[in-house]
């Protein structure tokens, strides 16, 4: 769609707007209102549940997609911010495997039990190793501090995320 077509598209009507973006490849318009979240959208308008809804303050890491790129709390991101970005979620199409590869990891060192907070994990893992700079464990740990996981301590995660950095990109 081209710019001039995209201002078409972006209509503001009472407190209604329609803001296009693109959703794990996928170019969708949303109706929505100026104060609803990204997570809202996401989960309420297109049944994109693999985003969670944990602490609804950006403290959890739950909820966390890429906005291009990106990691960002959707809990906090006001999805009228996000016209025409691409958002990715763990279910996104990656032709160059690192989420297999994150994925993969995360089984073998069992750093996901419940489950709840992997989604959000699993995409601040895949733009802090697209940032292809080899971290040491504590900085591993800082770099995911936004994270609440309630089931493994960390040290698995941490174990997986230090065995994909020292795997990527050679992999890819």
């Amino acid at each position: 769609m081209a710019d001039s077509e995209m201002n078409e598209d972006v209509q503001v009507g009472g407190d209604m707007m329609h803001v296009p973006f693109r959703v794990n490849d996928e170019q969708v318009v949303c109706h929505i209102a100026g104060h609803e979240t990204l997570l809202a959208v996401l989960r309420d308008q297109l049944g994109v549940t693999e985003v969670k809804y944990g602490c609804g303050e950006g403290a959890c890491g739950a909820c966390v997609v890429l906005v291009d790129g990106k990691a960002m709390a959707s809990c906090l991101t006001l999805c009228a911010s996000v016209e025409n970005a691409d958002i990715m979620t763990v279910k996104a199409p990656d032709p160059s495997g690192l989420w297999a590869l994150l994925q993969d990891r995360f089984a073998a060192h069992e750093a996901a039990q419940c489950g709840f907070c992997s989604p959000g994990l699993l995409a601040s893992c895949f733009a802090l190793i697209q940032r292809g700079e080899k971290l040491t464990r504590q900085q591993i740990r800082e770099a995911l501090s936004g994270h609440i996981c309630r089931c493994t301590g960390y040290h698995h995660i941490v174990d997986a995320v230090e065995e994909v950095m020292a795997l990527w990109p050679v992999m890819s």
